[in-house]
């Protein structure tokens, strides 16, 4: 996998936190935690994204039918 070197700013305290979970074993590197975190992120919008397309999909159902019900009136 292709990678592309990216520079942030982190409060110190993620910083401590980051370094006490390498020196737990918990990841080899600071690079290794935050890509870890990111994927976490990823992980977590797509299933809200996911959430929210299943939403307005049943959201436009429902319009359709209430637009037949409506249309059904009139005959």
């Amino acid at each position: 996998m292709r990678t592309e070197k990216v520079t942030i700013r982190l409060p110190e305290a993620q910083i401590v936190a980051i370094d006490l979970f390498i020196k737990m074993g918990e990841f080899a590197s600071r690079s290794e935690a935050i890509r870890r975190a990111i994927n976490m992120l990823i992980d977590d919008m797509m299933q809200k994204v996911e959430k929210k397309a299943e939403m307005w999909k049943k959201i436009y159902e429902i319009e359709s039918l209430a637009e037949e019900v409506s249309r059904l009136k009139k005959e």
